[in-house]
Protein backbone atom coordinates (compact mmCIF):
# COMPACT_ATOMS: atom_id res chain seq x y z
CA UNK A 1 0.00 0.00 0.00
CA UNK A 2 1.83 3.32 -0.81
CA UNK A 3 2.45 5.82 1.79
CA UNK A 4 -0.55 8.67 0.42
CA UNK A 5 -3.13 6.09 0.24
CA UNK A 6 -2.07 4.49 3.55
CA UNK A 7 -2.17 8.59 5.07
CA UNK A 8 -5.52 8.83 3.77
CA UNK A 9 -7.12 5.91 5.37
CA UNK A 10 -5.17 6.62 8.34
CA UNK A 11 -7.09 10.17 8.28
CA UNK A 12 -10.96 9.53 7.25
CA UNK A 13 -10.41 6.58 10.72
CA UNK A 14 -9.17 9.61 12.76
CA UNK A 15 -11.54 11.63 11.21
CA UNK A 16 -14.70 9.69 12.79
CA UNK A 17 -12.78 8.97 15.85
CA UNK A 18 -12.48 12.38 16.11
CA UNK A 19 -8.69 12.09 16.98
CA UNK A 20 -5.82 13.31 15.00
CA UNK A 21 -3.75 10.87 13.26
CA UNK A 22 -0.64 9.87 14.58
CA UNK A 23 2.92 10.09 12.75
CA UNK A 24 3.35 6.75 11.21
CA UNK A 25 6.55 4.79 12.22
CA UNK A 26 9.19 2.86 9.30
CA UNK A 27 9.04 -0.67 10.19
CA UNK A 28 12.39 -2.65 10.94
CA UNK A 29 11.85 -3.85 6.96
CA UNK A 30 11.48 -0.91 5.64
CA UNK A 31 14.38 0.97 7.54
CA UNK A 32 16.77 -1.94 7.07
CA UNK A 33 15.56 -1.73 2.62
CA UNK A 34 18.47 -0.16 0.80
CA UNK A 35 16.43 -0.99 -2.59
CA UNK A 36 13.62 1.59 -1.92
CA UNK A 37 13.92 5.74 -1.41
CA UNK A 38 11.46 7.09 0.85
CA UNK A 39 8.43 8.72 -0.51
CA UNK A 40 8.52 12.49 -0.14
CA UNK A 41 5.05 12.26 1.70
CA UNK A 42 7.27 10.95 4.84
CA UNK A 43 8.47 14.47 5.57
CA UNK A 44 5.26 16.13 5.62
CA UNK A 45 2.72 17.20 8.51
CA UNK A 46 0.02 14.99 9.47
CA UNK A 47 -3.10 16.77 8.44
CA UNK A 48 -6.12 17.06 11.41
CA UNK A 49 -9.66 15.92 11.09
CA UNK A 50 -11.61 19.82 10.83
CA UNK A 51 -13.48 18.88 14.42
CA UNK A 52 -10.10 18.19 16.29
CA UNK A 53 -8.72 21.08 14.36
CA UNK A 54 -11.02 23.48 15.93
CA UNK A 55 -10.51 22.36 19.04
CA UNK A 56 -6.83 22.90 19.41
CA UNK A 57 -5.21 24.58 16.34
CA UNK A 58 -2.30 24.88 17.74
CA UNK A 59 -1.21 21.43 17.33
CA UNK A 60 -2.34 21.32 13.63
CA UNK A 61 -0.71 22.46 10.19
CA UNK A 62 -2.33 25.24 8.46
CA UNK A 63 -3.70 23.55 6.04
CA UNK A 64 -6.17 20.54 4.45
CA UNK A 65 -9.38 20.44 5.41
CA UNK A 66 -9.48 21.46 9.32
CA UNK A 67 -7.34 24.77 8.35
CA UNK A 68 -10.76 25.64 6.34
CA UNK A 69 -13.28 24.69 9.00
CA UNK A 70 -11.13 26.54 10.71
CA UNK A 71 -11.19 29.89 8.27
CA UNK A 72 -15.31 29.28 8.14
CA UNK A 73 -15.39 29.94 11.94
CA UNK A 74 -13.45 32.73 12.29
CA UNK A 75 -15.43 34.47 9.68
CA UNK A 76 -19.04 33.83 11.58
CA UNK A 77 -20.01 30.98 8.86
CA UNK A 78 -20.89 27.64 10.73
CA UNK A 79 -19.52 24.32 10.35
CA UNK A 80 -20.00 21.71 8.73
CA UNK A 81 -21.59 24.17 6.10
CA UNK A 82 -25.30 23.85 5.79
CA UNK A 83 -25.89 22.14 2.33
CA UNK A 84 -26.83 25.13 -0.38
CA UNK A 85 -30.14 25.06 -1.61
CA UNK A 86 -29.89 25.64 -5.20
CA UNK A 87 -32.86 26.22 -7.21
CA UNK A 88 -32.59 25.43 -11.29
CA UNK A 89 -32.44 28.57 -13.60
CA UNK A 90 -34.23 27.30 -17.25
CA UNK A 91 -33.69 28.07 -20.28
CA UNK A 92 -36.06 31.49 -21.52
CA UNK A 93 -39.33 30.09 -22.55
CA UNK A 94 -37.39 26.85 -23.73
CA UNK A 95 -35.84 28.53 -26.75
CA UNK A 96 -32.07 27.34 -25.95
CA UNK A 97 -30.38 24.24 -24.33
CA UNK A 98 -29.53 26.29 -21.12
CA UNK A 99 -30.12 29.25 -19.61
CA UNK A 100 -27.45 31.56 -20.22
CA UNK A 101 -25.88 34.86 -18.21
CA UNK A 102 -23.47 37.98 -19.63
CA UNK A 103 -20.55 38.71 -17.57
CA UNK A 104 -20.54 42.16 -16.78
CA UNK A 105 -17.96 42.72 -14.18
CA UNK A 106 -13.85 43.27 -15.15
CA UNK A 107 -12.02 40.05 -14.33
CA UNK A 108 -15.04 38.79 -12.45
CA UNK A 109 -13.48 36.10 -9.71
CA UNK A 110 -15.07 32.57 -9.68
CA UNK A 111 -15.88 30.67 -6.64
CA UNK A 112 -15.78 27.31 -5.26
CA UNK A 113 -18.83 28.26 -2.50
CA UNK A 114 -20.66 31.34 -1.95
CA UNK A 115 -19.40 31.43 1.50
CA UNK A 116 -15.18 31.81 0.52
CA UNK A 117 -16.65 35.26 -1.39
CA UNK A 118 -18.71 36.36 1.81
CA UNK A 119 -15.67 35.22 3.73
CA UNK A 120 -13.37 37.58 1.35
CA UNK A 121 -11.48 34.62 0.62
CA UNK A 122 -9.93 34.22 -2.64
CA UNK A 123 -11.70 33.04 -5.76
CA UNK A 124 -10.44 29.89 -7.41
CA UNK A 125 -9.91 31.94 -11.10
CA UNK A 126 -11.25 35.10 -12.67
CA UNK A 127 -12.62 36.00 -15.84
CA UNK A 128 -10.54 37.59 -18.57
CA UNK A 129 -11.75 40.48 -19.26
CA UNK A 130 -13.93 40.73 -22.74
CA UNK A 131 -17.31 39.20 -24.30
CA UNK A 132 -17.60 37.00 -21.68
CA UNK A 133 -21.08 34.54 -21.50
CA UNK A 134 -22.00 31.54 -19.29
CA UNK A 135 -23.75 29.06 -18.59
CA UNK A 136 -26.48 29.55 -15.96
CA UNK A 137 -26.74 26.10 -13.86
CA UNK A 138 -29.11 27.74 -10.93
CA UNK A 139 -28.99 30.35 -8.09
CA UNK A 140 -28.66 29.96 -4.55
CA UNK A 141 -29.13 32.78 -1.04
CA UNK A 142 -26.70 32.64 1.10
CA UNK A 143 -26.33 35.35 4.10
CA UNK A 144 -29.33 36.93 2.17
CA UNK A 145 -26.33 37.41 -0.89
CA UNK A 146 -27.84 35.68 -4.37
CA UNK A 147 -24.82 33.32 -6.54
CA UNK A 148 -25.12 31.30 -9.41
CA UNK A 149 -23.74 28.45 -10.24
CA UNK A 150 -22.39 28.27 -12.99
CA UNK A 151 -20.68 24.91 -13.06
CA UNK A 152 -20.45 22.08 -10.49
CA UNK A 153 -18.75 23.80 -7.76
CA UNK A 154 -17.99 27.39 -9.20
CA UNK A 155 -20.54 30.12 -8.45
CA UNK A 156 -20.42 33.85 -8.95
CA UNK A 157 -22.40 36.86 -7.26
CA UNK A 158 -24.93 37.84 -8.85
CA UNK A 159 -23.98 41.40 -9.31
CA UNK A 160 -21.44 40.26 -11.54
CA UNK A 161 -23.73 38.45 -13.86
CA UNK A 162 -27.00 39.69 -15.98
CA UNK A 163 -29.17 37.00 -17.18
CA UNK A 164 -30.05 36.84 -20.93
CA UNK A 165 -33.00 36.96 -23.26
CA UNK A 166 -32.19 34.97 -26.52
CA UNK A 167 -34.03 36.48 -29.56
CA UNK A 168 -37.18 34.93 -30.41
CA UNK A 169 -37.29 35.46 -34.11
CA UNK A 170 -37.37 32.81 -36.41
CA UNK A 171 -37.27 32.48 -40.23
CA UNK A 172 -39.50 30.46 -42.40
CA UNK A 173 -40.73 26.97 -43.57
CA UNK A 174 -42.24 26.13 -47.13
CA UNK A 175 -44.19 23.52 -47.82
CA UNK A 176 -44.66 25.22 -51.18
CA UNK A 177 -41.95 26.59 -52.48
CA UNK A 178 -41.97 30.71 -53.39
CA UNK A 179 -42.39 32.04 -56.47
CA UNK A 180 -40.11 35.09 -56.02
CA UNK A 181 -37.77 36.48 -53.31
CA UNK A 182 -38.89 36.19 -49.70
CA UNK A 183 -37.44 38.41 -46.89
CA UNK A 184 -37.43 40.44 -43.86
CA UNK A 185 -37.51 44.28 -42.48
CA UNK A 186 -34.73 44.69 -40.63
CA UNK A 187 -35.10 47.87 -39.51
CA UNK A 188 -38.61 49.89 -38.55
CA UNK A 189 -39.61 51.49 -41.00
CA UNK A 190 -42.61 53.91 -42.32
CA UNK A 191 -44.10 52.19 -45.91
CA UNK A 192 -44.41 54.52 -49.08
CA UNK A 193 -47.33 54.46 -51.34
CA UNK A 194 -44.66 54.66 -54.44
CA UNK A 195 -40.93 53.59 -55.10
CA UNK A 196 -38.63 56.50 -54.37
CA UNK A 197 -41.17 58.99 -52.32
CA UNK A 198 -41.09 59.49 -48.58
CA UNK A 199 -43.75 58.36 -46.49
CA UNK A 200 -46.61 60.24 -46.29
CA UNK A 201 -48.05 61.53 -43.18
CA UNK A 202 -49.68 59.18 -41.45
CA UNK A 203 -48.33 56.23 -43.86
CA UNK A 204 -48.66 52.60 -42.29
CA UNK A 205 -45.45 51.66 -40.71
CA UNK A 206 -43.96 48.18 -40.14
CA UNK A 207 -41.68 46.42 -37.94
CA UNK A 208 -38.65 45.08 -37.67
CA UNK A 209 -38.51 40.94 -38.49
CA UNK A 210 -41.77 41.61 -40.58
CA UNK A 211 -41.88 38.95 -43.26
CA UNK A 212 -42.77 39.67 -46.74
CA UNK A 213 -42.87 37.87 -50.02
CA UNK A 214 -41.89 40.41 -52.94
CA UNK A 215 -45.01 41.49 -55.35
CA UNK A 216 -42.80 43.83 -57.22
CA UNK A 217 -39.38 45.44 -57.63
CA UNK A 218 -38.09 49.00 -59.38
CA UNK A 219 -34.87 50.56 -59.16
CA UNK A 220 -35.05 54.24 -58.71
CA UNK A 221 -31.68 55.34 -58.41
CA UNK A 222 -29.02 53.20 -56.72
CA UNK A 223 -31.30 51.44 -54.88
CA UNK A 224 -34.14 48.68 -55.69
CA UNK A 225 -37.55 48.99 -54.15
CA UNK A 226 -39.81 46.06 -53.25
CA UNK A 227 -43.64 46.06 -53.33
CA UNK A 228 -44.63 43.92 -50.28
CA UNK A 229 -48.17 44.76 -50.36
CA UNK A 230 -50.78 47.30 -52.42
CA UNK A 231 -49.14 50.74 -51.85
CA UNK A 232 -46.13 49.22 -49.56
CA UNK A 233 -42.96 50.18 -51.24
CA UNK A 234 -39.81 49.54 -49.04
CA UNK A 235 -35.84 50.43 -50.03
CA UNK A 236 -33.08 47.65 -50.32
CA UNK A 237 -31.36 49.05 -47.46
CA UNK A 238 -34.11 48.44 -45.28
CA UNK A 239 -35.07 44.51 -46.22
CA UNK A 240 -32.79 41.31 -46.42
CA UNK A 241 -33.68 38.75 -49.15
CA UNK A 242 -33.93 35.87 -50.26
CA UNK A 243 -33.95 33.99 -53.62
CA UNK A 244 -36.05 30.83 -54.25
CA UNK A 245 -33.61 29.38 -56.16
CA UNK A 246 -29.95 28.05 -55.09
CA UNK A 247 -27.07 30.72 -56.21
CA UNK A 248 -25.79 30.02 -59.90
CA UNK A 249 -23.63 27.13 -60.23
CA UNK A 250 -24.36 25.75 -56.89
CA UNK A 251 -26.17 22.03 -56.24
CA UNK A 252 -29.35 21.26 -55.60
CA UNK A 253 -29.08 20.35 -52.03
CA UNK A 254 -27.58 22.88 -50.18
CA UNK A 255 -27.42 25.74 -47.69
CA UNK A 256 -26.52 28.93 -49.01
CA UNK A 257 -25.23 31.98 -47.27
CA UNK A 258 -25.56 35.33 -48.72
CA UNK A 259 -23.31 37.51 -47.13
CA UNK A 260 -24.57 40.84 -48.70
CA UNK A 261 -28.52 40.49 -48.11
CA UNK A 262 -27.69 38.57 -44.18
CA UNK A 263 -29.33 35.76 -44.72
CA UNK A 264 -29.32 31.58 -45.67
CA UNK A 265 -31.49 29.40 -47.73
CA UNK A 266 -31.77 25.91 -47.35
CA UNK A 267 -32.38 24.28 -50.50
CA UNK A 268 -33.59 20.75 -51.87
CA UNK A 269 -34.09 19.49 -55.46
CA UNK A 270 -33.26 23.74 -56.19
CA UNK A 271 -36.55 24.92 -54.31
CA UNK A 272 -36.71 26.56 -51.27
CA UNK A 273 -37.57 24.92 -48.24
CA UNK A 274 -36.26 27.25 -45.49
CA UNK A 275 -34.78 30.70 -45.19
CA UNK A 276 -33.45 32.45 -42.09
CA UNK A 277 -31.59 35.89 -41.21
CA UNK A 278 -28.30 35.48 -40.22
CA UNK A 279 -25.41 37.45 -38.50
CA UNK A 280 -21.56 36.50 -40.10
CA UNK A 281 -18.42 37.82 -40.06
CA UNK A 282 -17.94 41.34 -39.07
CA UNK A 283 -16.01 43.68 -41.44
CA UNK A 284 -12.49 42.97 -39.55
CA UNK A 285 -13.49 39.59 -39.50
CA UNK A 286 -15.32 38.11 -42.60
CA UNK A 287 -16.38 35.04 -43.19
CA UNK A 288 -14.70 33.37 -45.87
CA UNK A 289 -16.45 32.55 -49.31
CA UNK A 290 -16.35 29.33 -51.05
CA UNK A 291 -18.08 25.89 -51.39
CA UNK A 292 -17.30 23.83 -48.33
CA UNK A 293 -19.36 20.66 -46.10
CA UNK A 294 -20.42 20.30 -43.10
CA UNK A 295 -17.62 17.88 -41.13
CA UNK A 296 -18.85 17.94 -37.61
CA UNK A 297 -22.45 18.35 -35.96
CA UNK A 298 -22.47 19.35 -32.40
CA UNK A 299 -25.45 19.75 -29.69
CA UNK A 300 -23.68 22.66 -27.64
CA UNK A 301 -19.96 23.65 -27.74
CA UNK A 302 -17.67 26.24 -25.72
CA UNK A 303 -16.02 28.83 -28.40
CA UNK A 304 -13.26 31.31 -27.02
CA UNK A 305 -10.48 33.48 -28.28
CA UNK A 306 -8.87 36.61 -29.74
CA UNK A 307 -7.49 37.76 -32.82
CA UNK A 308 -6.30 40.43 -32.09
CA UNK A 309 -2.75 41.44 -30.73
CA UNK A 310 -3.89 43.36 -27.67
CA UNK A 311 -6.78 40.75 -26.94
CA UNK A 312 -9.01 43.76 -26.68
CA UNK A 313 -11.50 41.56 -29.12
CA UNK A 314 -11.20 38.07 -26.58
CA UNK A 315 -14.39 36.18 -25.93
CA UNK A 316 -15.90 33.50 -24.63
CA UNK A 317 -19.13 31.93 -24.97
CA UNK A 318 -19.83 29.05 -23.34
CA UNK A 319 -22.53 26.20 -24.19
CA UNK A 320 -23.49 27.62 -28.09
CA UNK A 321 -26.16 25.57 -29.23
CA UNK A 322 -26.44 23.99 -32.54
CA UNK A 323 -23.34 23.93 -34.48
CA UNK A 324 -22.34 22.72 -37.54
CA UNK A 325 -18.54 23.05 -38.26
CA UNK A 326 -18.03 23.58 -42.19
CA UNK A 327 -14.95 25.67 -42.63
CA UNK A 328 -12.26 24.25 -40.43
CA UNK A 329 -13.50 26.21 -37.17
CA UNK A 330 -16.04 28.64 -38.70
CA UNK A 331 -19.57 27.04 -37.85
CA UNK A 332 -23.03 27.72 -38.76
CA UNK A 333 -24.50 27.68 -34.99
CA UNK A 334 -26.99 29.18 -32.34
CA UNK A 335 -26.57 32.86 -30.77
CA UNK A 336 -27.92 33.05 -27.63
CA UNK A 337 -25.96 36.56 -26.76
CA UNK A 338 -27.39 38.61 -29.36
CA UNK A 339 -30.48 39.67 -31.35
CA UNK A 340 -29.08 41.62 -34.57
CA UNK A 341 -29.94 39.18 -37.05
CA UNK A 342 -29.61 40.55 -40.68
CA UNK A 343 -26.37 42.41 -39.79
CA UNK A 344 -22.72 41.40 -39.55
CA UNK A 345 -21.46 40.86 -36.27
CA UNK A 346 -19.54 37.42 -35.92
CA UNK A 347 -15.77 36.97 -36.12
CA UNK A 348 -16.22 34.80 -38.85
CA UNK A 349 -18.60 32.29 -38.22
CA UNK A 350 -22.54 32.40 -39.22
CA UNK A 351 -24.89 33.39 -36.47
CA UNK A 352 -28.65 32.43 -36.54
CA UNK A 353 -31.01 32.75 -34.05
CA UNK A 354 -31.52 29.67 -31.35
CA UNK A 355 -34.63 28.69 -33.16
CA UNK A 356 -33.13 28.62 -36.85
CA UNK A 357 -30.25 27.01 -35.63
CA UNK A 358 -32.13 24.40 -34.55
CA UNK A 359 -34.18 24.00 -37.24
CA UNK A 360 -31.24 23.78 -39.57
CA UNK A 361 -28.96 21.28 -37.44
CA UNK A 362 -31.78 19.14 -37.42
CA UNK A 363 -32.54 19.26 -41.73
CA UNK A 364 -28.58 19.06 -42.27
CA UNK A 365 -25.65 16.26 -41.87
CA UNK A 366 -21.97 15.59 -42.19
CA UNK A 367 -21.32 15.86 -45.75
CA UNK A 368 -24.05 18.65 -46.68
CA UNK A 369 -22.95 21.13 -49.31
CA UNK A 370 -22.33 24.79 -47.71
CA UNK A 371 -21.77 28.04 -49.95
CA UNK A 372 -20.83 31.23 -48.71
CA UNK A 373 -21.30 33.96 -51.16
CA UNK A 374 -21.97 37.65 -51.76
CA UNK A 375 -24.98 38.70 -54.30
CA UNK A 376 -24.04 42.27 -54.23
CA UNK A 377 -20.56 41.46 -55.95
Amino acid sequence: MSPRLLVALCTLFLLAAGHPPRASRNTDHASRSTSHASSPTDDLPSLCPPLYHLQHPADCPDVGPGAYAQKLTAAGVSYPLPPLEVTPIYPYFGITPDAYGKVLTDSAPVYSHPVDALAGWPPVRTWENGFVFVSLMGQVIVQGKTFYQINPGEFMRAEDVEKVRPSTFQGTAFTAPPATAVGWLIHNVQLSAAPGQPPAPGAPSAGRYQPFQVLGVQKVGDWNWYLIGPEMWVEQREVALVQPAPPPGAEANVIAVDTYEQTLGFYQNGQLVYAALVSSGSRYFPTRPGVFKIWARLTRGKMSGAYLADRRDYYFLEDVPWILYYDGDRALHGAYWHDTFGARSSHGCVNLSPKDARWLFEHARVGTIVVVFSSGG
